[in-house]
């Protein structure tokens, strides 16, 4: 998803009668002392039974069309419950098919809009503080990008550095679960003389990888840039990159899953 696009559309959208359009805001922050128990979900029942009874007392075709978002919204809304964001956005209509969802990992305050134009002013407001940010996650010879925009993660890339051809490698599928040692199998002291080789190398191998995530921040119009390694590998990175760096954080979350890492990076 590109959110100025998204946003772009959204600003830009304004609906034909009959058709309208839902905008709803869900928070779903079990981390939120006012979500434990599931209040989420009968702020959710609410905000459309409200919605339902007073379009039911006016305008009955109208109630039928927002009757048919709301259980497609629910759907959608139950897949997600076993793996819940903090909060649930979505943009919906009948008439136009208009479907824009995003699941952010960042907290919202629950709302519903049923208008002929998007409501995007709560949405403009997260941007505005999680913009398009490249998170650089470095550990010796493994590099892991993360994109995120409001919070949610867009796209994610793995490199690692090859002693053979001391070149940067891009990893396809999965990350390789030996990649720490080398992927030989071998022994300890083969394993120790292979990070002593990255340590006493890591200078020129970081200015490389340095002019690489130059040339990916600039394609990719990263707005914003957190760097997040141990002390010495985090910064050794960032002075190694003409592209600003905006925050470069003591932690080790390489190994860790996406979601977690945005937690603990926007925490």
């Amino acid at each position: 998803m590109n959110i100025r696009h998204t946003l772009n559309k959204l600003e830009n959208l304004h609906l034909q009668k009959p058709d309208k359009l839902l905008t709803m805001y869900l928070n779903t922050d079990r981390r939120d002392p006012d979500q434990q128990g599931g209040k989420w979900k009968i702020a959710l029942k609410n905000g459309f039974n409200s919605f339902e009874e007073y379009l039911e007392i006016s305008n009955e075709e109208e109630r039928k069309r927002f009757h048919s978002i709301r259980e497609k919204v629910e759907s959608h809304v139950a897949s997600l419950e076993r793996d819940l964001p903090r909060s649930i956005v979505v943009f919906a209509s009948k008439d136009s098919g208009i479907w824009e969802t995003l699941e952010l990992q960042v907290p919202v305050q629950t709302n519903f809009y049923w208008e002929e134009f998007a409501v995007v002013d709560q949405l403009k407001e997260i941007h505005s503080q999680h913009p398009l940010t490249g998170v650089i996650l470095v550990q010796q010879n493994q590099v892991k990008l993360i994109e995120t925009a409001l919070g949610q993660v867009e796209d994610t890339e793995m490199y690692h550095f090859d002693l053979d051809t001391e070149e940067w490698r891009r990893h396809a599928g999965p990350q390789p679960a030996d990649i720490n040692i080398g992927g030989n199998g071998g022994s300890a002291n083969q394993d120790d003389h292979y990070k002593e080789r990255i340590e006493a190398h890591q200078k020129r191998w970081y200015k490389s990888l340095g002019n690489k995530l130059d040339r990916e921040a600039a394609g990719r119009k990263w707005e914003k840039i957190i760097v997040v390694g141990d002390k010495g590998a985090g910064h050794l990175l960032s002075e190694n990159m003409n592209k600003e760096v905006d925050d470069v954080l003591q932690k080790n979350l390489l190994n860790q899953k996406e979601e977690k890492v945005l937690e603990e990076v926007f925490s």
